[in-house]
């Protein structure tokens, strides 16, 4: 019986982003702390809009981001620092 090693991926992603509404001028925030089973993240540090997430889905987060900006629904597009992201190991970890 052959064992098969899964590749390991690689994603690259912001740690926390900010913009403003284009339509009511409010400000927003995005932050998140990279565990080994995932991504917690939080909007607006609201209690009731915070989640679990994959960095494939921060990947993902951020393109609608940009495309929301692009469209003008969002202005100010800001991004914090940016990390790479691994699964070598099984786990997600920061990779150098």
């Amino acid at each position: 019986m052959e064992t098969k090693v899964k590749k390991a991926k690689k994603w690259k992603y912001h740690t926390s982003l900010r913009f403003t509404d284009a339509k009511d001028e409010s400000k927003h925030t995005f932050q998140t702390q990279l565990y080994k089973v995932g991504i917690y993240g939080i909007w607006d540090n609201r209690a009731d809009a915070q989640g679990n997430y994959t960095p494939g889905q921060i990947v993902s987060i951020e393109k609608k981001m940009k495309q929301l900006e692009m469209k003008g629904t969002i202005e100010n597009l800001e991004f914090g620092r940016e990390i790479t992201v691994t699964d070598e190991t099984g786990f997600f970890t920061e990779a150098e």
